[in-house]
């Protein structure tokens, strides 16, 4: 039964709108960050979208969990689904040679060929829905259901940054050099990891984007 909420340790409020990625569940957490937001409650110290839950961070010495806890129960609902409009991106990618390993294992798995592969990429539009594991990891949900594919039973190493990845239903474009079992099949022009303080990523949770095919050239 949804929403729920729960302490997270001492120091936080997970409050869960569902279990699965879904825009309609996503737009009711964007809705409850933006009237937290808005609403300014003392004690809070961050804000965390993800797919179907928000992260309410607070000062256990500012505020008690049973206090924050029934200020967010009273919010639930008030403000209804996010309907605002995220901005929207066209980020060049390269499929060519040594951007792409895993594309042609991918096709094969799939049982289509690499161009398959590519014009369903290209032809997705993908929502930011929240950010994690690494810094500037946008995951992004809506890979085309033809192309989706479980991920590698083994993670490779040394991923570079701007790989475009994916697995299942999602995406996601490296911003570091990291260990990955997602299927690296382009190479994006751009790095969402900005390291400006005031804004460090590029993207905005529920931010959409598109993928654009480019020659090498564009990447190198």
């Amino acid at each position: 039964m949804y929403p729920t909420m729960r302490p997270i340790a001492d120091t936080g409020v997970l409050v869960e709108f569902g279990d699965r990625i879904d825009d309609d569940i996503h737009a009711l957490v964007l809705a409850m960050d933006r009237a937290v937001h808005a609403a300014d409650l003392f004690g809070v110290t961050e804000l965390i979208p993800t797919y179907a839950s928000l992260y309410v961070g607070y000062d256990v010495l500012q505020v008690e969990y049973a206090t924050l806890a029934a200020q967010l129960q009273t919010m639930l609902g008030q403000g209804g689904a996010d309907t605002a409009q995220g901005k929207h991106w066209k980020i060049p990618v390269c499929y060519d040679g040594e951007f792409a390993p895993d594309l042609a294992e991918l096709a094969t798995q799939l049982g289509q060929s690499e161009e398959f592969v590519i014009t369903q990429h290209t032809s997705g539009t993908y929502k930011v829905y929240m950010y994690g594991f690494a810094p500037g990891y946008a995951y992004l949900g809506g890979v085309p259901p033809a192309i989706q594919h479980p991920r590698k039973p083994t993670p490779v190493m040394g991923v570079p940054p701007n790989a475009v990845m994916i697995t299942g239903s999602q995406a996601l474009i490296s911003t570091v050099t990291m260990p990955s079992g997602w299927w690296v099949i382009w190479r994006s022009a751009v790095n969402p990891l900005r390291g400006v303080n005031d804004a460090p990523f590029l993207f905005v949770v529920g931010d959409n984007i598109c993928f654009e095919r480019m020659s090498l050239a564009v990447v190198v």
